[in-house]
């Protein structure tokens, strides 16, 4: 028995091995396995270890993974950062949106 043959939601050939998105959550990861039953034909995900109907998935490049670069902060760098934060945030609360039920 041969592989099935499936397409993405623009039409693109899907097979066992395709990179594909799942755009309703952004979750990417590779094919690994298509069957079909009597509702659709579906893909197992290797990142969530879900099937997905193949018409919800769409192949795309495999990006390449970004390396993660240490960078190091002085005190004054980290002070300044978190000063302009506290300056964002309101501090006080106000009641005058507040209404009382009865």
């Amino acid at each position: 028995m041969g592989e099935i043959t499936v397409s993405d939601s623009a039409g693109n050939p899907l097979h066992t091995g395709s990179f594909v998105l799942y755009s309703a959550t952004g979750t990417k990861g590779y094919v690994t396995e298509i069957i079909s039953d009597e509702e659709g034909t579906w893909a197992f995900v290797d990142k969530t270890n879900l099937y997905y109907k193949t018409e919800v998935l769409t192949l795309i490049k495999k990006e390449e993974e970004k390396e993660l670069v240490e960078k190091l902060f002085t005190r004054e760098e980290v002070s300044e950062k978190l000063e302009k934060n506290k300056e964002a945030v309101p501090t006080e609360m106000s009641d005058v949106s507040v209404e009382s039920g009865g």
